[in-house]
Formats: C-alpha cells, sequence, structure tokens
C-alpha cells in the first residue's frame, strides 16, 4: 500500500507540469482572441495582436534557447521549402474553390507590389510564428503529434471568428464550408510544420495561399482597412 501512494504521487508530480504547460498555453491563446476580439471595436489593437503573434515566440526562444522546437532551425530547409509550397498550392486551391466570385483585380500589379510584403512580413509570420511555432509546438509536447496538431489547428480556424476581418473577406467564413476550409487549411499549415520540423514552411505556404487570394480578387489592399 505504501509503494501505491508513493507511485500515485510520482504520477502526479510528472502530471503537473504538463498541466500547466497546457493551463499556460491556454490562457495566453484566450489573450490573443480577447485582443482580436477587442480589435473589432478599436481596429488600431490589431497592431498589438499582430506584435503578439510575433514578439512572444522570439522572446520566448530567446528566454529558453529552444528554438528548434518552435521550428526556428537551418535544419531541413529543403524540406522546408518543398512542403511549404505544396501546402501553399494546395491551400490555395483550397481558397479558389471557397471563394465565390472569382477575377483578376483592377491594379493587379499595385495589389502585389502591397500584399506579397504584407503576407510574407506581417500576416504570415504573426500567425504562423505563434499558432504553429508556439501554440502547436506546445500542444504536441502535452498531447502528442496529433492531438496536438488537432487542438492547434481548432484554435487557428476559431480565432478567425475574433479577428476584425471576419465578415469582410471575401472567404465565407460564417457558413459552414468556410469553417471547413479554414479548418482544411489549418491542417495543411500544421502538417506542414510538423513533417518539416521547420517554421519556414506553414510561414511560406501562408504567403503562397495569401498571394493567391489577391490573385483571385479576394482581398484588396487598395482601400482602406476600415
Amino acid at each position: 500500500m505504501p509503494c501505491e501512494t508513493t507511485r500515485s504521487k510520482q504520477n502526479r508530480g510528472a502530471r503537473q507540469p504538463h498541466t500547466r504547460r497546457l493551463a499556460g498555453a491556454v490562457a495566453v491563446y484566450l489573450i490573443f482572441c480577447g485582443l482580436s476580439l477587442l480589435s473589432q471595436v478599436a481596429y488600431p489593437l490589431l497592431g498589438l495582436v499582430v506584435l503578439m503573434g510575433i514578439a512572444l515566440p522570439l522572446a520566448w526562444g530567446k528566454a529558453t534557447g529552444n528554438w528548434a522546437a518552435m521550428g526556428f532551425t537551418r535544419n531541413k530547409l529543403g524540406l522546408a521549402l518543398a512542403w511549404g509550397i505544396a501546402a501553399g498550392v494546395l491551400t490555395g486551391l483550397i481558397g479558389i474553390a471557397v471563394v465565390p466570385q472569382r477575377t483578376f483585380p483592377p491594379q493587379l500589379g499595385l495589389q502585389l507590389a502591397i500584399g506579397i510584403p504584407i503576407w510574407a512580413l506581417i500576416a504570415s509570420p504573426f500567425q504562423e510564428f505563434f499558432f504553429r511555432g508556439w501554440l502547436q509546438s506546445r500542444f504536441e509536447a502535452v498531447l502528442g503529434p496529433r492531438w496536438g496538431l488537432l487542438l492547434a489547428t481548432a484554435c487557428f480556424t476559431l480565432w478567425h471568428y475574433c479577428a476584425p476581418f471576419v465578415g469582410r473577406t471575401a472567404v465565407p467564413l460564417a457558413t459552414p464550408i468556410g469553417a471547413l476550409s479554414t479548418f482544411g487549411a489549418g491542417l495543411l499549415y500544421a502538417h506542414a510544420f510538423q513533417r518539416s520540423g521547420n517554421i519556414l514552411a506553414p510561414w511560406l505556404a501562408h504567403v503562397i495561399s495569401g498571394i493567391v487570394f489577391v490573385l483571385v480578387g479576394a482581398m484588396d489592399f487598395t482601400q482602406p482597412v476600415w
């Protein structure tokens, strides 16, 4: 009986760090979503969301030195490029299938000149650093690769309904097909990250899919945002 009691205490002690890690990740995610919801009323707060998405993983890597776990590594660059391109093409095709009206936008050259840097340097990094690099890696460490990937993807999908662009994008987020397509794109980004172990893969994939949205007229960077 004393042996069983000791073993139970050891098991509880082993679970506590995992529970704290999971609870901490969920708490940070809720803050991220809360700021996104507030940005629907005060749009400039979206800048704080973007800053959090980029700065938190970088600060975490600096503090812990555990860059590789979040995919910030030079290893497997070729594999990351391959997965990034493949996932980007597939998510782009999902976007083309879901967007109800597809046409080349006016001033396409200007749209791309503005849109590519925004997707490459802002829109993709703040989402991929946070959801794949930071959140998915933490969920996988606690729940394992499969459930960690699925939970992070579910969080990614739900966040889109907190962001200020819900209802203002050509992707019909408020429909079942919109939710499924967002979840499917998230799965591809997450899978590319998991298979390559490099944040470059989902980063590149998200950039490619964003460029596809510009090409089919689903995004307009020449009009006021709000």
